[in-house]
């Protein structure tokens, strides 16, 4: 959160958030100095608030900062889990709980780094090809994380390298499973897997791919084919 209000589409965002996962605890994460009251009416004053230093959400490189803080997640120690829900993302069904069960430390939307934004159904081997064969990064905006398993990932990237450079979510799917002193201590879904639980890119070939099963939800749906989107997501801006 970076400003004291919602945009349209951010309101059907936590909306749907809010009917589908409400029986979860649902938490704001906030600069300190924002006033956070038009977001919690609109929440109907029932969500947790978490505040941080504001220097954190000043720009994509500051959240980033946060995101791979070691602090930041012990903030969350009496949790196993976060759902990280950014306010481009949406949600089709509560199924937090089977994803808990399913033990992965870290998953999100597979994307890829270039291209690739809108293949239609009739491309959805020409994409699965493409996942099959690139690096992916599990997309951090709509993502699962074990804390723990957070936390000593951070703990051991720290130990070995300097400040991570890139975007948080790289750190977490893409690194871990190339930095050698890393790969043991994350467990990471398939990318066909993770479609089951969240799509991003190319969601009309997704959709092929995963046979019709719309996935647990999905993340920047506004960006990537909103058309596609307009017969799965409710009240659309």
């Amino acid at each position: 959160m970076v400003r004291p209000f919602l945009e349209e589409a951010e309101k059907v965002s936590l909306s749907r958030c809010l009917e589908v996962l409400g029986s979860w605890p649902i938490v704001l994460l906030s600069p300190a100095d924002l006033d956070l009251a038009a977001i919690q009416h609109f929440c109907g004053n029932r969500a947790i608030e978490r505040r941080f230093d504001p220097g954190y959400f000043k720009s994509i490189a500051d959240y980033n900062r946060l995101m791979i803080s070691a602090r930041f997640y012990e903030a969350f120690a009496d949790y196993d889990y976060m759902l990280l829900y950014q306010l481009d993302a949406y949600v089709f069904e509560d199924r937090l709980a089977e994803w808990c069960a399913r033990g992965y430390d870290y998953v999100g939307a597979p994307a890829l780094h270039q291209g690739f934004e809108r293949l239609p159904e009739g491309e959805a081997a020409q994409y699965a090809k493409a996942l099959d064969s690139h690096r992916l990064v599990f997309n951090g905006g709509l993502s699962l994380r074990k804390i723990s398993a957070m936390k000593r990932l951070i703990k051991l990237y720290n130990f070995f390298f300097p400040a991570w450079p890139g975007n948080e979510d790289m750190l977490f799917s893409l690194a871990s499973t190339r930095l050698q002193p890393l790969k043991p201590f994350m467990k990471l879904p398939q990318w066909r897997t993770a479609l089951e639980f969240s799509f991003e890119k190319s969601p009309a070939a997704s959709l092929e791919i995963t046979k019709g099963k719309l996935p647990f939800g999905c993340h920047a749906w506004e960006k990537y084919d909103p058309a596609f989107w307009t017969a799965y997501i409710l009240d659309q801006p």
